[in-house]
């Protein structure tokens, strides 16, 4: 009996734990597979695995675990570059491999995989998830050598609006390859003519091709994931003979009559076949229908497809002279808080090793090997056991825009670089800077609160006395038109007005932004993207500063000035970092300073702001608020605010938006692994520190 293969997964997402891992413990059940080591960079995911799955250890290193040679196969389930650098030493440490869809990021990478795995005499396959294998299994036969005369192959699914998952360039890549593979392995193989075309947008989603094949048979494939359902369906056509395979089941029809209706499974048996093709690939020896080698030229196929191809299909030769690839270098990246980074994380490969928190703590020794570390939103400050055991710590990244949680100065004090994510928050800040302007300057959020109790207009109803009174005088109106005192009264009741709530101020008209002076109350990278934002729009900046040159702030199309002419433009916008000297700038001598109808804007921090001198201000309802951040968080839900009918509270969501967490961790480890390069990348020094909260 042969022994079971010891094998290790790289990736314990949510796709893996639902899909793959269980087909494993089925197979582990069975003896063929021994679940060796789970590894993830989460070390929680990892740890879920071995607790439901049954794995002996979990690790975070997989560059070291890929070097054991107590391992026989390597399962990777994470993005097209993973699948790629994590397989390619695989195979160069001798292990049968299996990756997950999309196999790599390009055809030339899958066949490089393919090639390599050809010369080490190893099985490397790719997990397509073709679903209705048995279905499509049984009209491979039923052709038999005639072979079908015309295919139709259709993947639609609902992804309007998202980005391609796994590392791929478009969802044909991460999607509906599996159909289109599927469709070329019925047909036996490459077309021999193509006429592709694609939806002409930022990326292209929606796809159809017609093919031709070198003896005269014909295919369609038509791939849309802007549907509004998942669609996924096969036709085969012969003279007088039609073979179906869909979500119901296969049917067969002759000269339009059903001969035949099986139902089979949709899901599962795919993934299943696929596990156990492998398996016994690595046993006998036999390339399976599923390798590397025959996947590629439907990877080929795909990308002429995105590309809108039309003509002759030929394959590239061979590469005379394959690319030399670096040698891994020595040296490692920790990685703490992984949840949204992975994307981002590909940028590191090959030339660092990533490790997890529970890698270092649990070594025995130093680790010299780490020259940097990452940490993700919501981490901690790295810990003081683990800060000993980096001797050579030169880099440290924060997928964040303040450093005040992670201890930056003693970092600074071992000479350690801080990076942040600067660049990306400040888009993501500006852009919501921008709308709240926008928005607070038409009077848009009153008209909300009005339109939403019943009124209409930018005016809030009147509450108590006044609002009774104009209540009244509105109804009894018509009346007293037809007996002539509706001038008298209208006097009368104008001086009972300001009796009754004094001058009664309104936050003003509605006005545009274009041509508004808008005053800016610090100079960091938020305010000079949302500058720029402002200036396109034609309204007037200035910048109060006390760090900023004048050169630095006229250069971006700005004006300095003084924080009391800041504070009397028509819009004023807080983006300075909060710090022992800044806390509470803003009093009642300078909230005195707002023009009446102003917009009062604080995507900072809230202590910038004197709270009681902020509430006191806004009850004068003479000026609009726009509040993302207070002092103290989150709002109470009786906190006063909550009640001024001319304040637009958000919950601190400047700059949280999954694309703006996605752009940070992206921003952070380019500027990591440039700095690790000597390249002169922008980062966080003593000075700057000061002025950042």
């Amino acid at each position: 009996m042969n022994q079971p293969l010891r094998v290790l997964v790289i990736g314990a997402g949510p796709a893996a734990a639902a899909l793959h891992l269980p087909q494993l413990a089925r197979l582990r059940d069975r003896g063929e597979v021994t679940l060796a080591v789970v590894c993830d960079i989460q070390p929680e995911r990892a740890a879920a695995a071995r607790r439901k799955f049954g794995f002996q250890e979990i690790s975070g290193d997989a560059v070291a675990t890929l070097a054991r040679p107590d391992l026989d196969a390597v399962y990777i389930f994470a993005s097209a570059q993973l699948h790629y650098e994590y397989g390619l030493l695989a195979l160069q440490s001798g292990k049968h491999l299996f990756v997950e869809k999309p196999v790599a990021p390009s055809y030339a990478q899958t066949l490089e995989l393919a090639a390599l795995a050809g010369a080490k005499g190893l099985i490397a396959v790719g997990g397509l998830n073709r679903r209705f294998t048995q279905a499509l299994t049984a009209v491979r036969e039923r052709a038999g050598a005639a072979r079908w005369r015309f295919a139709e192959a259709v993947f639609h699914k609902p992804e309007f609006g998202n980005s391609p998952a796994f590392g791929a360039r478009t969802w044909l890549g991460a999607n509906g390859i599996h159909a289109l593979d599927a469709l070329l392995d019925m047909m036996g193989g490459l077309p021999e003519r193509l006429l592709a075309q694609h939806t002409q947008q930022p990326r292209p989603a929606a796809f159809s091709a017609m093919m031709t094949w070198r003896d005269g048979a014909q295919g369609v494939f038509l791939c849309n994931n802007n549907s509004g359902s998942r669609r996924e369906e096969y036709v085969f056509h012969a003279p007088d003979e039609t073979c179906t395979v869909a979500a119901a089941g296969l049917t067969i029809e002759r000269k339009g009559q059903p001969t035949t209706r099986r139902a089979l499974p949709l899901q599962g048996d795919g993934f299943a076949a696929e596990h156990a093709a492998f398996l016994k690939s690595v046993r006998d020896g036999e390339e399976p229908r599923h390798s590397l080698a025959a996947i590629a030229p439907s990877m080929f196929v795909a990308q002429l497809i995105e590309a809108g191809f039309s003509g002759r299909v030929q394959l590239p030769g061979p590469d005379p002279a394959p690319r030399p690839r670096p040698a891994l270098a020595g040296d490692s990246i920790l990685v703490v808080q992984a949840a949204e980074m992975h994307t981002a994380l590909t940028h590191l490969l090959p030339r660092y090793r990533l490790l997890s928190i529970e890698d270092v703590r649990s070594s025995p020794a130093t680790r010299p090997d780490v020259v940097a570390a990452i940490l993700g939103r919501g981490s901690a400050a790295l810990p003081a056991d683990i800060l000993q055991k980096l001797p050579r710590l030169a880099v440290v990244g924060i997928v964040a825009l303040s450093l005040a949680r992670h201890e930056p100065e003693a970092l600074l004090a071992r000479g350690v670089r801080l990076v942040n994510a600067s660049e990306a928050y400040a888009k993501s800040v500006a852009e919501f800077a921008l709308g709240l302007a926008i928005l607070g300057r038409r009077r848009a959020f009153v008209a909300h609160g009005v339109m939403r109790a019943g009124g209409w207009g930018t005016e809030p109803r009147p509450t108590g006395l006044r609002g009774h009174l104009k209540r009244t005088a509105r109804r009894i109106r018509p009346a007293i038109a037809r007996v002539g005192l509706e001038p008298f009264l209208r006097s009368r009741c104008s001086a009972v007005a300001r009796y009754v709530d004094g001058s009664a101020p309104k936050a003003g008209r509605p006005r545009d932004l274009q041509g508004a002076t808008v005053g800016l109350v610090g100079w960091g990278a938020n305010a000079r993207a949302f500058a720029g934002h402002l200036r396109r729009m034609q309204a007037q900046v200035l910048v109060y500063s006390e760090h900023a040159t004048e050169a630095d702030i006229r250069g971006s199309g700005a004006l300095p000035a003084s924080l009391s002419q800041v504070l009397a433009a028509d819009i004023v916008s807080l983006h300075r970092g909060l710090t022992e000297r800044t806390r509470h700038c803003l009093g009642a001598a300078e909230l005195a300073k707002l023009r009446s109808g102003a917009v009062l804007i604080n995507v900072a921090r809230g202590a910038l702001i004197e709270p009681d001198a902020l509430l006191a201000r806004l009850r004068r309802g003479d000026i609009f608020a726009c509040l993302d951040s207070f002092e103290d968080e989150p709002l109470l839900g009786s906190h006063p605010l909550r009640e001024l009918p001319n304040v637009f509270l958000t919950a601190h969501i400047a700059g949280g938006s999954s694309d703006n967490y996605a752009a940070a961790a992206l921003e952070v480890v380019r500027n990591v692994a440039g700095l690790l390069a000597g390249e002169g990348v922008p980062h966080v020094g003593a000075d700057r520190l000061q002025t950042m909260s």
